[in-house]
C-alpha cells in the first residue's frame, strides 16, 4: 500500500450523512405553486417514486444521470402543477426542506490530518443535485475549504462507475490514478469505478455491511481508523 497523494472523496454518507423527507420537499414546493389541484404532498410521492424506480433502473444499465430539475419538471409537469419560480430555485427549496444532513463522526479529523501531509482533496459524487447545491451544503457545514473540487455527476452526464467521471476527478487532481485513493460506502459505484480506473479504493463501511468484492482495497468502519492509516503511513 502505497501512501496517497490525493485523496477523493464520495459525498453523501461519506463526508455528510443526511436523512431525506421527500413529502416534506414537495409540500414547500406546493406553497410555492400556483395551482395546487388539491394534491397532498403523499399524492405526489407515489406518482415520484413510479418515476423513481423506473429512472434508477436506467440510470444503472447506463451509468448515466438524471438531475433533480429534470425530474421535477418531469413529475409537476405530468400532473399539471405550475410555478412562479424558476426550477434551480425549486431545487434549492426542495433540498432545503427535505434534507438534513450532519457531517459524519471524524471527518473533520481526517481532514485536518489530510491538510497537515499536503494531501490534496476533492469530492467525486453520483447526484441528482446540482454541484451549487452540494457546496452550500458543505458551507453550511464548514467544510468547503478542505476541498479542491466538486464534482456532481448530473454537472457532467456520467456517473460512477463510469470511467469518464473518474477522469474528470483524476485531471482536476493533477495526479496519477496510482497515487490517488478513492473512498466511498457503495461498493457498486465507488469501489468497482476506482479499481477499474486504477485509483485505490477504500471502501467506508459504516454500517458493517456484508460485500463479496475481488481485488485489492482498505475497508474501514469509522474514521478514526482511516486517520490512523495515514498517520501510520506518513510517519513510515
Amino acid at each position: 500500500m502505497r501512501k496517497p497523494l490525493g485523496i477523493i472523496f464520495d459525498f453523501g454518507h461519506t463526508v455528510l450523512h443526511d436523512e431525506f423527507n421527500p413529502v416534506a420537499g414537495t409540500e414547500k414546493l406546493l406553497e410555492l405553486s400556483e395551482n395546487t389541484l388539491n394534491l397532498t404532498g403523499e399524492d405526489i410521492q407515489l406518482v415520484a417514486d413510479e418515476i423513481n424506480k423506473e429512472l434508477q433502473e436506467l440510470k444503472d444499465e447506463s451509468m448515466t444521470e438524471t438531475g433533480v430539475q429534470s425530474f421535477q419538471r418531469l413529475l409537476f409537469e405530468t400532473l399539471g402543477v405550475s410555478f412562479n419560480v424558476s426550477y434551480p430555485e425549486l431545487e434549492r427549496e426542495f433540498w432545503q426542506a427535505a434534507v438534513t444532513s450532519t457531517p459524519a463522526e471524524g471527518i473533520f479529523d481526517v481532514l485536518d490530518t489530510l491538510e497537515k501531509y499536503r494531501i490534496k482533496t476533492g469530492i467525486l459524487s453520483n447526484s441528482a443535485w446540482t454541484g451549487a447545491v452540494l457546496e452550500e451544503e458543505l458551507a453550511r457545514h464548514n467544510l468547503s475549504r478542505y476541498f479542491s473540487f466538486l464534482i456532481a455527476s448530473v454537472d457532467y452526464g456520467f456517473r460512477k462507475p463510469h470511467n469518464r467521471i473518474f477522469k474528470v476527478a483524476v485531471k482536476k487532481m493533477n495526479l496519477q490514478p496510482q497515487d490517488i485513493w478513492f473512498v466511498g460506502d457503495k461498493p457498486e459505484y465507488d469501489i468497482r469505478g476506482a479499481m477499474d480506473f486504477g485509483l485505490y479504493p477504500v471502501w467506508y463501511n459504516y454500517k458493517n455491511a456484508k460485500s463479496r468484492m475481488d481485488g485489492d482495497y482498505l475497508e474501514i468502519r469509522h474514521w478514526h481508523e482511516f486517520r490512523e492509516k495515514i498517520e501510520f503511513l506518513y510517519k513510515h
